[in-house]
């Protein structure tokens, strides 16, 4: 009965949405009126995670620029109340305010697909388009979308390629770099930790006192046909880490999230549903597979360690863009036993950093941490704002 209740209200919003999408262009658009919207939920979608492109590109505009009304559009009245109290301006998306600036604003400011409960509010409104990143995935973008990106914002021309062509139609694409990377650069910008994991973050501080001890964060990507993710072998290091004082944190793909949740162990930490960006360059070492997380990581200098336990089944289900062992400047092993000889060896003698740079250099044309200002910039010019 839930299923047919949820397929029935999921029919008479797709009904209602376009009749609405038309109205909302007899709406006057406000040039100063920029809207940000994000899409990270926690787990069973109860709450917003304040976090990705969006979040940084909105951190930026509320400190610098305050010719732009500035608004954070939430998933929920929490998140807008926690961020009203830091000073910002927020409102929750389907609340009176949320939706008359949603219908006022010139510009729209998503990093991932435009939702249905959100696009029918922007009739005249320029989507601006951050990317949650783009890795290898073959299937990145590859959905089909309510309506065309404005301007799509990238790292690169390697990136942009990338992108499916559906996906780039009738877009304009600018190099400018991540809002989010700016956080490796500067040291400016206010509330970065908002909408982490304060408990890890604290962890992994703590543990860095000690010069000895090394963190080291494995991040595997989502697959579709694993509906939980394994994580036996990697649990099994417990002693192995404690004698070499070495720190894992695990952060599983938010929808591996909803299963049992193991308990954190004296060298093992689950990091919970947060932004993950914070705490990036405190890790020694990114352990990953086919996630984009490592083309951020690039930016820290650190060494990655690439562990594509099914890369031939992943390849058949997934697909990848490019050759993975071209592209992936790391290691590779297969199982725990070549990971240990990783971690032990790459710690020793690190071969991988001219390997690092090229693909860095491939991945990000700027690295100067100017990301979001360029954004701005580029926006006001291409648009003749005089503001």
């Amino acid at each position: 009965m839930k299923k047919i209740i949820s397929k029935i209200n999921t029919l008479i919003d797709i009904i209602i949405t376009y009749p609405i999408y038309i109205i909302s262009f007899l709406f006057p658009k406000n040039k100063k009126i920029w809207v940000f919207i994000g899409w990270h939920l926690t787990e069973h979608n109860k709450g917003e995670i304040f976090a990705d492109n969006t979040k940084y590109l909105f951190l930026y505009t509320s400190q610098n620029e305050k010719n732009i009304k500035s608004i954070w559009l939430a998933k929920n009245r929490e998140l807008a109340k926690k961020l009203n109290e830091l000073g910002y301006i927020s409102y929750y998306d389907k609340s009176f305010k949320g939706i008359y600036y949603a219908l006022r604003a010139k510009y729209t400011i998503i990093d991932a697909y435009l939702q249905r409960q959100n696009f029918r509010y922007t009739g005249k409104s320029k989507i601006i388009q951050l990317l949650h990143g783009k890795g290898m995935k073959k299937g990145g973008y590859a959905k089909k979308i309510l309506r065309h990106n404005d301007y799509i914002f990238t790292t690169s021309e390697f990136v942009s390629n990338l992108l499916p062509k559906k996906f780039t139609k009738k877009s304009k694409i600018f190099i400018t770099g991540y809002p989010r990377d700016d956080i490796f650069f500067s040291t400016k910008i206010k509330n970065i930790e908002f909408g982490t994991d304060q408990t890890n973050l604290k962890n992994v501080q703590n543990i860095k006192k000690d010069d000895d001890s090394k963190c080291l964060l494995y991040a595997p990507t989502f697959r579709r046909s694993m509906k939980n993710f394994d994580l036996k072998s990697i649990l099994n290091l417990q002693n192995w880490l404690s004698e070499n004082k070495y720190y894992l944190f695990i952060s599983l793909h938010s929808k591996y999230r909803i299963q049992k949740r193991l308990k954190n162990t004296e060298n093992i930490f689950f990091i919970e549903d947060c932004d993950i960006t914070p705490l990036l360059k405190h890790f020694d070492i990114l352990i990953t597979d086919y996630s984009s997380i490592f083309t951020d990581f690039l930016l820290t200098n650190k060494p990655i360690i690439f562990y594509p336990f099914d890369l031939e089944e992943y390849q058949k289900t997934e697909g990848l863009c490019f050759n993975y062992e071209k592209y992936t400047p790391g290691p590779k092993v297969l199982n725990i036993e070549e990971l240990k000889s990783a971690i032990d060896k790459i710690f020793t003698l690190d071969n991988y950093q001219l390997e690092r740079r090229e693909i860095k250099n491939l991945y990000h044309k700027y690295t100067d941490g100017n990301f979001s200002k360029r954004i701005i910039e580029t926006i006001k010019k291409e648009d003749k704002l005089d503001f």
